[in-house]
């Protein structure tokens, strides 16, 4: 039995579903599997409160030691516009990706690994309406929905988290495992489609860079 850890990093002014999706898929891991999925909620207060006003507890505090299998990162106003608990979520970034098998990034949330310097080299995606941005910071955008890179995963707006998710699932505990939840959840996309959704960086990209 494998026993699978996923980190929410939480703020202010989140995005719900960058949150919600990604935490129903991995959840989901417990009840169609004897394979554990330990899931956490990380932010910088106790409270959060997110883009439309839902209020998310936090299980732990920032501790940079912690680590674990996934950390996974929404996006939002709150990933974009500069707050004292942006600047501490940046902090924690910088010092505590080192500590997960994956990072993976839910739509703008690709904003605070660029400001993390984890983007450096690396081919990404992020929401559709701010790809020009990212470009402007000197970053690479393919027109993927998912994008893995390295331990990178990213996406696009909101609802590909849940793409991304069932993705990472395939890669941690297997793509029957992956399939099981999308039937779980009624997904209107199999497995199989949602990995040609996929761009993966291999090893002749990684020379073009």
């Amino acid at each position: 039995m494998k026993c699978v850890k996923v980190d929410f990093l939480i703020f202010p002014n989140v995005e719900e579903l960058d949150v919600i999706g990604p935490f129903e898929v991995f959840g989901k891991i417990n009840d169609v599997t004897d394979n554990h999925c330990e899931l956490s909620i990380l932010a910088p207060t106790n409270i959060t409160v997110c883009s439309h006003g839902l209020c998310i507890l936090r299980t732990h505090p920032l501790n940079p030691e912690k680590g674990g299998t996934i950390l996974v990162v929404p996006g939002g106003k709150g990933a974009r516009e500069p707050s004292k608990e942006r600047s501490e979520v940046v902090d924690f970034l910088c010092t505590a990706h080192t500590g997960y098998e994956f990072i993976l990034s839910v739509c703008t949330g690709t904003f605070l690994l660029d400001e993390a310097g984890l983007l450096k080299n690396t081919v990404c995606t992020t929401h559709s309406l701010f790809q020009e941005e990212l470009k402007k910071r000197g970053h690479i955008i393919v027109p993927y929905r998912v994008v893995h890179h390295g331990n990178l995963i990213t996406c696009t707006g909101v609802t590909s988290g849940i793409d991304a998710s069932l993705y990472a699932v395939s890669l941690v505990v297997g793509t029957h495992i992956a399939e099981k939840i999308v039937q779980r959840i009624e997904y209107p996309f199999s497995v199989n489609q949602i990995l040609e959704m996929v761009h993966v960086i291999s090893a002749d990209d990684q020379e073009m860079l």
